[in-house]
Formats: structure tokens, sequence, C-alpha cells
């Protein structure tokens, strides 16, 4: 469905003012105290309006899900008030990316512009995405993306995505239970002997030390791991370490911490008990019915910033997002993920697509309009995003939210050392060849085989056919490459 964009709110001049604004530089990190708050500048001082762009001109169709068409709307009106020349239209849609192209792709109405997160890969083998390498190599602004995110957008030595905004794996904190405990809190640079620590003193006959462990193993690897990212891929490589040692030192925390009683809360949950009208080991602790995290009763929550609208609706407490701790306070790095947007091949005006495209994603003024829109709450369904952009108007305005918790202040300020946590959405067959590997080898540890034997023998299993699969894209991406020029004609 496509809407027409008529309406000015008055938003668009505060905008307008904050886009002009001449910024200080970026905020430093600051002291890793989570009590501190994060250094940050004073206000930008307002200046005259941007300047109007109207040497670009054409007709862009941007694609945006239904439950932020609001909000994106009344940014259009910001976007149009810079680039006058550029009419947008906005195309509604709902439900599965993946699907939703494929039906516009079939029907010959592919949008220009889509933001997403599905595995980029599927839709460069469609031949559907847009080099963008013309656009971002004369681009000012390029220095300012968060390069771990940007580069791994990257086919066969072509960008086609760029960062829309970024998310954290994190722990959460309950900082008014740590005064309960009589726990000091640790600093934002914490320790994973630390963090375990803390998680068995919490746990009593009231309290657990964290609520699940999902996934925990993942990110305590990263950790763990010198260089490599996600289960030790190495993109220069392309292959995965799971035999250096960090992956089954990693699974022995989770191990530990899964054998310390009633320090997982989720573990003692037991379906088939309540099913049958018994009480399980969670019942029992934190009541019938009740929930121990939003309840207060649990120190640590291993959720993370994607989690952020639903936590910050339920937790009457005090608290505050962590990096996920790390063998030693130098090793601990940020563990990125990025979603992303694209620009579609069959864009008809693509230096206009462009400039929509960077506005909704990694652009100075359109993170700024963001923001700006955030902080009056309208139509807004996230308190904050993180910006993939370090320009200083950006980090001062983001460092001076509000909004922003202090941990993600600190976490952005310290993305130089930074991993990225989310390859699942860029490489191809990721679910099938590495997920679903990873997954059975973790079962199999956990019903007695040998860890380093198991991680072994996946690790093999998981190269050889990772090493097939990407032959096969590379060479049809390469085609694709080759063909993309004619293929527009």
């Amino acid at each position: 469905m496509k809407k027409s964009n008529a309406r000015i709110l008055p938003l668009i001049l505060g905008v307008l003012v904050l886009v002009s604004a001449c910024g200080g530089p970026a905020a430093p990190g600051g002291s890793p105290s989570p009590t501190a708050t994060v250094p940050a500048t004073s206000e930008p001082s307002a200046e005259p309006t941007p300047s109007v762009i109207s040497e670009i001109s054409g007709t862009v169709v941007y694609a945006v899900r239904d439950n932020v068409a609001d909000q994106t709307e009344d940014l259009i009106d910001v976007f149009n008030m810079m680039y006058p020349n550029i009419t947008v239209e906005l195309e509604v849609f709902n439900g599965d990316l993946n699907n939703t192209l494929s039906a516009w792709a079939a029907a010959k109405t592919m949008p220009d512009v889509v933001l997403g997160w599905d595995n980029l890969s599927f839709f460069a083998l469609q031949g559907w995405l847009y080099p963008l390498d013309e656009f971002l190599d004369k681009d000012p602004e390029k220095e300012y993306i968060h390069k771990t995110s940007l580069e791994y957008f990257k086919y066969e030595g072509k960008t086609y995505a760029v960062p829309a905004w970024l998310q954290f794996s994190t722990i959460v904190v309950n900082l008014d239970l740590l005064e309960v405990l009589n726990m000091d809190a640790p600093d934002y640079d914490w320790t994973i002997d630390e963090f375990v620590a803390m998680a068995k003193k919490a746990t009593t006959n009231q309290y657990s030390g964290i609520n699940h462990v999902e996934s925990l193993d993942q990110y305590l690897m990263q950790q763990l791991l010198k260089t490599e990212h996600q289960w030790g891929y190495d993109p220069e490589t392309k292959k995965f370490n799971l035999t250096g040692g960090e992956f089954t030192q990693a699974v022995a925390i989770i191990n530990d911490l899964l054998a310390y009683p009633q320090l997982v809360a989720d573990a003692m949950r037991n379906n088939d008990i309540v099913s049958a009208g018994g009480q399980d080991d969670y019942a029992k602790k934190f009541g019938s019915g009740a929930d121990g995290l939003s309840d207060g009763r649990i120190l640590f929550a291993n959720q993370s910033t994607w989690d952020d609208e639903w936590m910050n609706a339920q937790f009457k407490f005090k608290w505050d997002y962590y990096p996920i701790p790390a063998p030693s306070r130098e090793d601990s790095k940020q563990i990125v993920h990025a979603d992303y947007g694209i620009m579609l091949s069959t864009a008809k005006d693509p230096e206009a697509a462009y400039e929509l495209l960077k506005f909704f994603t990694f652009g100075k003024d359109g993170l700024l309009a963001r923001m700006k829109q955030q902080e009056t709450g309208n139509f807004i369904n996230n308190r904050f995003t993180i910006p993939p952009n370090s320009h200083p108007e950006v980090a001062e305005k983001f460092n001076a939210s509000p909004n922003v918790p202090d941990g993600i202040k600190y976490m952005y300020n310290n993305m130089d050392k930074s991993v990225k946590g989310d390859f699942s959405k860029v490489l191809p067959d990721y679910w099938k060849v590495v997920n679903d590997n990873i997954w059975q080898a973790k079962d199999r540890i956990s019903k007695g085989e040998d860890p380093a034997a198991v991680a072994k023998e996946v690790e093999q299993k998981i190269n050889e056919q990772f090493a097939e699969t990407y032959k096969i894209f590379s060479e049809q991406i390469k085609k694709i490459q080759e063909e993309f020029e004619s293929s527009r004609e």
C-alpha cells in the first residue's frame, strides 16, 4: 500500500535546527563505573537551517513495515525539506521481507529502498541489490560508519548494504538488587570471573543469579577469542574456529552456572509438572505465575538491546546494560549486531535513492532527526536506537540523550574494539551449515560426549560444508556482478 506524504509536523522545525547545529568532539568513554554519567558536551547551539540540496532529483519508492509508517512519514517530511526535488513514495508492508520482496520481484513492482535484518546473501543471489560503492567512496561521512558493520556487508569486493542501526549483546544488571545484596556494582569492563562469582553470590533461596543462559556460550566465546567473530569465524580464511579452546571453555562456564543450584532461574522450570497441575521448582521459589526477573529477584538478565522495549515497560527497578564480560579488562570488546538498509537493483534514480537510504541509515542528518523524534515520544516503539555513525554531532547528541542508558553510551563510545555478532545476517546457508551443526554439537556435549572431540569433528564438518557453499555462492555473485549493468538496461 503506497501512502502519500503530505503532512508537516511541528517536529520538523526542531529537527532542522538540530541537524544544522555545530557539534563538538565525540564524548569520551569516561569512567566505566555504572553510577557515573558518561561525559557529554553541552547541547549544540542553534544555527541556520541546513543547505537545501536541489541538484539531486528523482522519485524514490521507500518500503517500510506498517508499525513504523507514521514515524517514517514524519522523517520523510524532514528529508523533503532538505531535498525538495526528490519525491518519496512510501510503500507500507507487513510480514516477512523475503516473501514480500519475492512477491514484488515477481510482479515487477520492486521498491527502491528498504531496511531489514534477514539474511542478505539470499537477496544478493537474486540479483536484487544495487552495489553502493560508487556512492560510498565519494561520501565524506563514510569515515564515520562503524567499520566492522560496513565491511562485512561486502560480497566479492562490492558493498551491498549499509548499517541502519546497531544492537549490542549484553548482560542486564539489576542495580537495586545489588544494593539489597550488599554487592558492589562492577565496572563496565568487567571479567568473566567477576560475573560468575557475582551470579553465585546472588543465588539464595530468595534470589537467583541469572534468568537463562541461551546463546550466552556464543557471546562468551566471542570475548574469549582474540580476533575472530561469531563462532570463531575468520572473514579472511572463511573458516570457523571451534578447536582453539574458546568454544569448550565457554561451554564449561555455562555448565558451571547450570550446576550451581538455583542459579539459572529458567533451569528450574518444568513444563511437564506444570501441565500436570503441579508446582515446579521455579514456582516454588518465585511463586505461582510469578516472573522472577520482572519482580526484581534475579540479578542478571541474559538479554540484549533488542529486548529494550519490553524490559523498559516491565522492569520497575533500577537497571543498566553491561557488555558481555571478558577474560580480562584488556580483552573487553563490544559484540555488535547491525540491521541494514539496501538499495534495490531496479532503482530508476539511484543517486536520489542513495540519499534517502543514507538519511534513514547512517547519515548524520537522518540520525539527528531520528533522535529528536525519539525525544518527543511520537509514534516511537523504541526509546533509543544505537547509531552506526560516530560523527561528532551524532555522538554528542547520543551521549546527551536521557533516553539512552549509561551502559549503552559506554559501549557506543568504546566500539573501537568490537566484533560482529551476527554473521547469521550475511553468510550464505548460515542456519543450515553453521547454526544447526553448532546446536547439535552442544546437545551431544550436554549428553556427556567429550567436548574437545566433538568440537574437532564439528569444526571440520562446518568448514567443509561452508567452503563448498561459499564456492558456489561466490561464483554466482561474480556472474551477477558482471551482468549488473546490462540487467538494468
